[in-house]
């Protein structure tokens, strides 16, 4: 395991460094890192070798193991105690391969642990499949069983893709229902079309049918007029946060209400017009926001606590640093709903000089956040001292 900390002092020598070196040389600074943290922070490598790891979330039984998604592979591995399973949990079909996102961003993405999962042993994943003609998004239930997923079994099937924007992240909401992240398929006006599943977020019971309660009655569809919501997760207070990402600039963060339209492909960020709910923040840059997570644990100080983490993913194939993404940021907020105040603090920032980038992050049962970066195959850590 490699550990990582780049204080400002040693900043301020790096810069110094850079400055006095020869071009000929070519030879790296050995004070650098690559990563940037406050004070206290270090970064942790807990695992590499993984091929295009997506999403990851921790069993909620307290064994402490780690599920990654891999992206073109479908395999899902488990981590225990820093180390790699040997196999792994299940591997799913994608009949994807190319690299990423050479031919496009299909595969396994999202992951979710069932609310009574201690007693059903289930857990759910989604997943976009190639087809001959078309990509289709699929959501799929197994039974952990020794570290492996047995009696699977196909709860939603044939959900519209294209070559991104397919179904993605899942989450589960304090009401115990399954909520489902789907991209638009590069077919826009399906955002604004109830009668189509992508552009939208879905609400399905664990079982896999439609809640009586939902908006639209016999469908799936909990809100619409979206473009790439690539993750989505619940506050402390249970509200429902999705980051949408725009076309060229006009990334968003939204809070997702039941029958809302929030006017993809009208227009992006705020647009004040009835009928249509509009973002609590817009990015005016690209930042590709792509993994979120509530922090409600009390390791990190007081104040990172009861906030957002938001991986911000930046551009696809950026080299080194960049100066609006490629970092991990703690949202706070004030205020709620559509009224929702946010202000913005880095926790993380990549100082890499090779193409390297953050995707998904979650919470630890030790405190602590964990990340996946994609190009790279690793899972971090981001352990916490004070000083």
């Amino acid at each position: 395991m490699k550990m990582y900390q780049l204080s400002i002092v040693s900043i301020f020598l790096f810069f110094l460094a850079g400055c006095e070196g020869s071009e000929e040389s070519g030879n790296p600074s050995p004070l650098f890192e690559p990563f940037i943290t406050p004070a206290g922070f270090t970064v942790e490598e807990v695992v590499e070798g993984l091929n295009l790891p997506t999403s990851l979330a921790f069993a909620p039984d307290g064994s402490g193991r780690l599920f990654v998604n891999e992206l073109q592979t479908g395999n899902i591995q488990v981590i225990q105690g820093d180390s790699l399973l040997p196999r792994p949990f299940v591997s799913l079909a994608t009949f994807v391969s190319g690299g990423f996102p050479v031919d496009g961003e299909n595969g396994l993405i999202g992951i979710a642990f069932d609310p009574d999962y201690e007693r059903n042993r289930y857990v759910y994943f989604s997943y976009a499949v190639w087809s001959s003609s078309d990509t289709l998004g699929k959501v799929i239930r197994f039974r952990d069983e020794n570290n492996r997923g047995v009696e699977g079994r196909l709860l939603l099937d044939s959900i519209p893709g294209g070559s991104a924007h397919q179904v993605q992240s899942l989450r589960f909401g304090p009401d115990g229902k399954l909520y489902i992240a789907v991209g638009d398929a590069f077919r826009p006006n399906w955002a604004q079309d109830t009668a189509q599943l992508p552009g939208s977020i879905l609400r399905m019971n664990p079982d896999g049918s439609i809640p009586l309660d939902n908006p639209f009655p016999g469908s799936y569809i909990y809100a619409s007029g979206l473009r790439n919501p690539f993750d989505m997760t619940f506050t402390e207070g249970g509200e429902l946060l999705a980051a949408d990402i725009g076309a060229v600039l006009e990334d968003e963060i939204n809070v997702i209400e039941s029958g809302a339209n929030y006017a993809w492909p009208l227009w992006s960020g705020a647009g004040n017009q009835n009928g249509y709910v509009d973002p609590i923040h817009t990015w005016l840059e690209s930042v590709s926001p792509t993994g979120m997570e509530w922090y409600g644990a009390e390791v990190y100080p007081e104040p990172y606590r009861n906030s957002l983490m938001m991986v911000l993913f930046g551009k696809t194939f950026e080299v080194g640093p960049s100066t609006n993404s490629k970092r991990i940021q703690v949202l706070t907020f004030q205020g709620q709903g559509q009224s929702t105040q946010v202000s913005f603090t880095d926790l993380l920032i990549y100082n890499l000089p090779a193409l390297g980038n953050p995707l998904d992050i979650a919470l630890g049962p030790d405190g602590l956040v964990y990340f996946t970066d994609i190009f790279r195959g690793k899972v971090f850590r981001l352990e916490y001292q004070a000083e």
